[in-house]
């Protein structure tokens, strides 16, 4: 203290000012005091350093996990990679044990569904990697996933599992999801599949402490596995057992993710395994478009018949699980019978919803409308509102199985949106119900094509006893068929051209029966023309898909009167020369279809289907002209393109020029009629030149085809009188 106080050495020459209370604790060199508002920047600045410090050590042990700050939404709604979880590398392992904080339940004990830290995929990544033979890198592939939560749901869905990897269309791929701990070999095994026999793809994509999880924490797992495996997979669609059967934070997770990924969700309803085991026999490309096809039903109802009350009744009663319901189209009579009106008062459909789905139509009148009215009429009361909007169209005489609805939509996503329908399904414009007993004249029998008949031998060696096959018949169909809507729009344009060019086609030979309505007529022709065929099923049994009920009959109303053409006195009366088509002088007697039996509720679909619900690939059916010839599928363009070559003449009043031809455009039929108004891009170079009259098929054409004159002629033997109009300018006549 003293020395503080008083110099501690005279002789250093210190002057009394250096003793100077306050003097000696002040250096010489401090500098002036710093602001207060760069202390306080520094103090924040050091607070935020040590923040991400702090971040960066927590987070970096796990750099894979998942943090509970983010919300169930947020990631559902986030694209693909927005959340980046690295998979764990080799010399990671998965810990053992219970989470930190947790102790091991005690024997027959569960364990808590509380944790909610981070997690991590230890399993998903090797298997994942393991699957890089399926092309998942690709965005369009044949990669199909099954999600699997629950061990009831997997004991459950590892059949269909197995069923369509046997079938080997796709690369079917099956994880596992749950938060039961159980090794995916294990479960296998207490199932009985044999990964040899069931050639699937097992990932196991449950993350740490599985069995630990809230449903927070496995909800959001489930939700990082989908992002992982389309990452790396890209499946074309999600199939699972129905929410009723799944653990509720699965369901959540894989309906908000799939939504997310725009992926295609298929849920098979409860106890509705066996009646969808067709999904199975479908390729990628079909389960792709699942949830594209919408079906609208259209009904025409005759006056006074009350057969549409047994019709609406099967709709209302068939299997339509797991699919989107049809909306029902209704045209009714002026004169509706009172049962019918009353029924439909209390018809509701669907039969359990607050929307309905039914749309009625009434006429005014009954004014008698000629073919080419009726059949305006007819195809105005639908129009596709876009490529993916079809028609069913049914007959009031029909009866339907229940399993009708699968079937269709089964035949329509094969033939329609299969990977390799463009090429191969470009001609099928609808698939039927019916099995036909007659042609279309309605007289001469029809006989179906037998196995042997197939243009592959494996079908006469596995499935000889086959009552009859599937097959291609280029006639249309008014009974119970799906038109697809790219075909029906282009039908419409088909006709739309043909009554403009009415007045100057000279008249035809009817080739369909009076007892079918006279678009059909039309169809023919344009079926004809584009080389378009139905798909007609087969049958393994008596049963059938519909029935078409002979009681109650209605003749189309374009040919219902006069009933004959005949006088009371025999003689004969006028024939109509307005008509498009020329009639029969006697009417066509009431058909008599074969009504089977249909099919029941307890049969599945593909055990009902011949080979086994194979639907066979489109060149390996039978293909039938609209006479019923069997013809190869090679031959069917050239038939087709001497038909219309020969009708764009005659119909369509086109002169050809030397070495062209009308170029065609995709959804339009223009090309078959000329109307004075064509330039030079209307019209293409040949490649290949055909002589249409040494062709079989123009024969056909041209002998079924009536001059003017020969009308003329017809009209005087029959004592009536018509003035004959100008010759077309065609070289020859249809």
């Amino acid at each position: 203290m003293l020395r503080s106080i008083l110099p501690g050495d005279e002789e250093l020459g210190k002057k009394d000012d250096d003793h100077k209370p306050g003097a000696a604790r002040m250096p010489k060199w401090t500098p002036r005091s710093t602001p207060l508002r760069w202390r306080r920047r520094r103090i924040l600045l050091a607070v935020v350093g040590l923040c991400m410090v702090y971040l960066l050590v927590k987070n970096v042990p796990s750099m894979g996990g998942w943090t509970d700050q983010i919300t169930t939404a947020e990631y559902a709604s986030a694209p693909p990679g927005r959340f980046n979880y690295a998979h764990e590398q080799a010399t990671n392992e998965e810990p053992t044990g219970p989470p930190p904080g947790y102790r091991a339940p005690r024997v027959g004990e569960p364990a808590p569904h509380t944790f909610d830290g981070q997690f991590k995929f230890y399993r998903l990544a090797a298997s994942l990697h393991g699957a890089s033979h399926t092309y998942g890198y690709r965005a369009v592939n044949r990669n199909i996933v099954f999600p699997i939560s629950s061990l009831h749901s997997a004991s459950t869905m590892l059949p269909m599992i197995c069923e369509m990897a046997r079938w080997s269309r796709n690369y079917v791929h099956a994880a596992f999801m749950g938060r039961e701990d159980v090794d995916v070999a294990r479960i296998l095994e207490i199932n009985g599949i044999d990964q040899i026999k069931c050639p699937a793809i097992w990932h196991d994509a449950r993350p740490d402490w599985t069995e630990y999880s809230s449903d927070d924490r496995a909800e959001l797992s489930v939700m990082a596995a989908m992002t992982h495996i389309n990452t790396f997979l890209h499946p074309q669609a999600a199939i699972v057992d129905d929410a009723l059967s799944e653990d509720g934070f699965f369901t959540r997770g894989v309906r908000a993710k799939t939504e997310a990924l725009h992926m295609p969700l298929i849920e098979i309803p409860k106890d509705k395994l066996d009646s969808t085991m067709w999904i199975t026999r479908l390729d990628a490309g079909s389960l792709r478009s699942w949830n594209l096809p919408t079906v609208d039903i259209l009904i025409q109802v005759p006056p006074d018949s009350a057969s549409v009350a047994r019709l609406l009744k099967s709709i209302r009663s068939a299997d339509y699980s797991g699919l989107n319901l049809p909306h029902i189209t209704l045209e009714l009579p002026a004169d509706l019978d009172e049962t019918v009106e009353q029924f439909l008062d209390e018809f509701s459909w669907p039969p359990s919803g607050h929307q309905s789905h039914i749309t009625t139509r009434r006429k005014i009148g009954n004014q008698r409308a000629t073919q080419e009215e009726s059949a305006v009429r007819f195809l105005e009361l639908f129009y596709p509102s876009s490529k993916n909007s079809h028609l069913l169209l049914l007959s009031p005489q029909a009866e339907l199985s229940p399993q009708y609805y699968q079937y269709l939509i089964f035949t329509l996503l094969e033939y329609r949106y299969s990977t390799y329908a463009e090429d191969d399904a470009a001609g099928v414009m609808g698939v039927t119900l019916e099995l036909p007993s007659v042609l279309l004249n309605g007289e001469t029998k029809l006989n179906p094509p037998k196995p042997p008949e197939m243009h592959s031998p494996r079908y006469s060696e596995l499935f000889a006893d086959t009552k009859s096959v599937p097959y291609l018949w280029q006639a249309p169909n008014s009974h119970a068929t799906l038109y697809f809507g790219d075909k029906w729009a282009e039908l419409h344009s088909f006709l739309s051209n043909r009554v403009a060019k009415q007045s100057k086609a000279p008249q035809r030979k009817k080739l369909v029966s009076e007892t079918l309505p006279a678009w059909m007529e039309y169809t023919l022709e344009f079926m004809r023309a584009r080389g378009y065929a139905l798909f007609y099923p087969g049958a393994t049994s008596e049963e059938a898909l519909v029935t078409i009920h002979n009681e109650l009959y209605h003749m189309p109303e374009e040919f219902a009167s006069p009933k004959a053409r005949h006088g009371d006195d025999g003689t004969a009366l006028p024939i109509q020369t307005n008509e498009p088509f020329l009639r029969g002088d006697i009417a066509a007697p009431t058909p008599k279809l074969s009504e089977n039996k249909v099919v029941s509720h307890s049969r599945p679909l593909h055990l009902i289907l011949p080979f086994e619900g194979d639907l066979p690939e489109i060149p390996h059916l039978p293909y039938l002209l609209h006479r019923g010839d069997l013809i190869p599928h090679s031959n069917v363009s050239s038939i087709a393109e001497t038909y219309a070559a020969e009708y764009r003449k005659v119909i369509g009043g086109c002169t050809i020029p030397t070495g062209k031809h009308r170029k065609i455009a995709a959804g339009s039929a223009r090309d078959l009629f000329c109307f004075g108004d064509e330039e030079d891009d209307d019209w293409e170079n040949d490649i290949e030149v055909f002589d249409a009259d040494t062709d079989d098929d123009y024969r056909d054409i041209r002998d079924s085809a009536l001059t003017n004159n020969e009308i003329v002629a017809i009209m005087t033997t029959t004592g009536s009188s018509v003035s004959a109009t100008p010759e077309p300018t065609a070289t020859s006549s249809l």
